[in-house]
């Protein structure tokens, strides 16, 4: 008896041993402000009125280009970060649930998102008017596709290699643009309203991340983070 009690302990022990391991792996996070210094270009006004079958739309929308949030201090949003490197020779398998890309008001909705290699990626068209898709990569098969109005179907498309970031425009209204990032990993953030990011479930370790923003460019910080810490990492965009 005594000897059976020594072996559960042990086994128990060793599913907490392991159970500690697997935590330690993958609880880290990352988080921090995409910050704005300077005056906040003004918005360009795109006249959209000769399309009158924009759905949801005014007469004229602000481009996406600069949006500088309000918040104290002031942030900038669709700046997507990533981790460019520290995660060694670690492989990660891609959602099934495809990532969605709409187009109503004649703009796309997100401006900037992000995915992972051979996820799906769905466009939809909320329009009554029809459009064309384009995906302009440097690794990637180039998109190419005219979408009907309107379309809650959608289509389905895979981006197959990492690709940062890929140039998405409409040839028949010519102000809508988005941005698409496709990486090897899970670990990539877009700044919202609040200009903050976010990136959870890391495996303890020292990681180059990177923050892009289609206007002001790239910038790289070294962060090291604990098993179960958060490290908090600013960027700081000037207006120029």
């Amino acid at each position: 008896m005594f000897r059976f009690k020594q072996v559960v302990a042990a086994a128990v022990a060793g599913l907490f041993v392991t159970a500690a391991w697997a935590v330690a792996q993958d609880n880290a996070v990352i988080k921090g402000k995409a910050l704005f210094k300077g005056t906040a270009p003004r918005r360009e006004v795109l006249d959209t009125s000769k399309d009158p079958n924009c759905k949801k739309n005014k007469a004229k929308i602000g481009d996406y280009q600069v949006i500088v949030n309000k918040t104290d201090p002031p942030t900038l949003r669709n700046v997507l970060v990533s981790v460019k490197e520290g995660l060694g020779d670690r492989t990660f398998k891609a959602p099934d649930k495809p990532v969605t890309i709409t187009q109503v008001g004649c703009e796309y909705e997100p401006h900037v998102l992000a995915l992972m290699e051979g996820q799906a990626l769905k466009v939809l068209n909320g329009d009554e008017t029809n459009h064309n898709i384009h995906f302009l990569p440097k690794k990637n098969e180039e998109h190419n596709f005219s979408q009907p109005k309107p379309d809650a179907v959608g289509k389905e498309l895979k981006l197959v290699a990492e690709d940062l970031p890929i140039k998405v425009k409409c040839d028949v209204h010519p102000w809508m643009g988005a941005w698409v990032g496709v990486f090897k990993h899970p670990f990539f953030a877009i700044t919202g309203e609040d200009g903050m990011f976010t990136i959870a479930n890391l495996p303890p370790g020292k990681y180059t991340i990177t923050a892009w923003h289609e206007t002001y460019g790239e910038q790289t910080a070294e962060v090291e983070v604990a098993s179960g810490a958060t490290a908090e990492k600013d960027f700081t965009f000037e207006a120029k």
